[in-house]
């Protein structure tokens, strides 16, 4: 029986939730992948490790690196903290966006972020910087560089590093996120011989770049009407936001980032205001934080920012009092990542959608991708009942094929949604999960019907199902298979497997697609 229906595909899994996605793998070849944009020329541009850029036909998985900086800069030894566990200076390739007109004639510009030496060699200061690299559709190559933004903050944890370019009216504008550079003072205690001088202390203050969403003109100089004349902050107080996304529909911005054992946040961004780290995190009304609830009511405006205020965000994850426990598996965050605003009909009930994807596997959280249902004005989540759960939570089962999801982005028609992971599953990759409209009430009821017990289970599950099972296979977390049965069995024997969470995909004779599910071995 043929599984594979996809001429560029590797693996076909169905998911047992409310829509229908066929998943399947390009065959591309990537190393640490960081951004990924559907381009207007309707090719997958990515930032890869080393300063690079790489362009990639979404129908084959070809791809070609169209530009390797010269003056990339991964960063010295002699930069490394003498402190806690030594951390290494911050490096990476991060951040790419297109023009918002690209390819046009006059706008063939790609922006990316990457780590650059702002010393010498003998002292080195690695720093980031938003280069723009001149498209030329003729060729198909970059044919000049240039540099846009340098000296962006670092240190040795909270990159942010997310890039977007947004049109609103006839301008055209850059966005980048800066995390607050700092090391948690509640995990590492000892990284600062001085606790005063975590940058994650400076976040809110004007004067210094880190913990800040960035505006620019596309160009790279500072829009006269920022916040403060001259300063590129638009929004501050900002932990680690690794995710950026444009509602196209109703102009709205979103930031996404990483909170501290608690508060993973999506904020609606407005231009001045202050999203209160590390003073405050996530809801205002929650008081889940020692100090919080004084700090919010004894809150002063800055005296040079018009109509400054504290904004809670639109959502916040883990919204509870902060964890005793020391093991970050054992927190209710999820760490979220990339995000995508929604706007198609192709898939029903997701039009005016934010999806967000997440890095970690916990105890209670799996590496996914919300579906976050948006009200009408984009500035909230659309109320949560039994019957529409908001959010709703896709291709976890998948989580040891798929890694840490890195970042996400939607095919023109809204059918496919493109996800890159790296780390955390056996290669870094892309992963396309395509929405099937047929037979969908069908194949749901039938897939909601199979159940795998006991579970957890020590020696033996049961696979309870109607359908005739083609084969099993067994996978880790590293998304290695372990073990393939063809056998109509419905008994499967776990008793060598080490204890710890697996995917079991099932494989049925009467349909082209696979069921995964998670098991836990004791």
């Amino acid at each position: 029986m043929k599984y594979l229906i996809f001429t560029f595909a590797t693996i076909i899994s169905l998911n047992c939730k409310s829509q229908t996605f066929l998943r399947s793998e390009l065959t591309t070849s990537l190393s640490t992948p960081w951004e990924i944009t559907y381009g207007q020329d309707n090719y997958l541009w990515l930032t890869e490790s080393g300063g690079r850029v790489s362009r990639i036909d979404p129908t084959v998985g070809t791809k070609t690196v169209v530009y390797t900086a010269a003056d990339y800069f991964g960063g010295s030894a002699m930069e490394q903290s003498t402190l806690c566990f030594q951390p290494n200076i911050g490096a990476g390739t991060l951040g790419l966006t297109l023009h918002p007109d690209f390819p046009n004639v006059n706008s063939s510009y790609i922006y990316f972020v990457y780590s650059y030496n702002n010393g010498t060699v003998s002292a080195p200061d690695t720093k980031f910087k938003i280069v723009r690299l001149t498209w030329d559709v003729g060729s198909s190559s970059v044919i000049a560089n240039t540099d846009l933004v340098t000296q962006l903050p670092n240190g040795y944890d909270h990159l942010g590093g997310r890039l977007l370019s947004v049109k609103q009216g006839t301008n055209c504008y850059l966005f980048m996120s800066c995390g607050d550079n700092g090391i948690s003072e509640e995990n590492s205690p000892t990284c600062y011989s001085n606790q005063a001088n975590n940058p994650n202390n400076f976040t809110q203050d004007v004067n210094y770049k880190n913990g800040k969403i960035h505006r620019f003109n596309i160009d790279g100089t500072i829009p006269a009407d920022n916040p403060i004349p001259g300063n590129s902050f638009y929004t501050r107080g900002h932990r680690n936001p690794q995710g950026l996304a444009y509602n196209t529909s109703q102009n709205v911005l979103y930031d996404i980032e990483h909170g501290d054992r608690t508060d993973d946040e999506i904020n609606v961004l407005v231009s001045g205001m202050n999203y209160g780290w590390k003073n405050v995190k996530g809801y205002h009304a929650d008081n889940n934080f020692p100090g919080e609830s004084a700090y919010i009511s004894g809150y002063t405006p800055h005296p040079s920012i018009a109509g400054d205020a504290l904004k809670e965000p639109m959502y916040s994850w883990c919204a509870t009092s902060q964890p005793t426990v020391s093991n970050y598996l054992d927190w209710c965050t999820v760490a979220p990542s990339g995000a995508a605003y929604y706007s198609s009909n192709a898939i029903p009930n997701w039009n005016n959608s934010l999806l967000v994807t997440t890095l970690k596997n916990g105890t209670t959280t799996d590496q996914e991708v919300y579906r976050f249902k948006l009200n009408a004005n984009g500035l909230g989540i659309a109320p949560s009942t039994t019957t529409n759960p908001n959010p709703e939570r896709y291709f976890g089962n998948d989580q040891a094929l798929n890694g840490r999801l890195r970042d996400i982005a939607i095919s023109p028609d809204g059918t496919k949604i493109y996800l890159i992971n790296n780390g955390g599953a056996s290669s870094d990759k892309i992963t396309v999960y395509t929405y099937d409209a047929s037979g969908i009430n069908d194949i749901n009821a039938f897939f909601s019907k199979i159940k795998l017990y006991p579970n957890p289970a020590e020696n033996s599950i049961q696979i309870d199902t109607d359908l005739l099972i083609e084969k099993v296979e067994i996978i880790n977390q590293l998304g290695q298979s372990i073990q393939v049965r063809n056998s109509e069995n419905k008994n499967l024997d776990v008793s060598m497997l080490n204890p710890g969470v697996y995917t079991v995909k099932i494989f049925f004779k009467e349909t082209n697609i696979a069921c995964s599910k998670k098991i836990v071995k004791l």
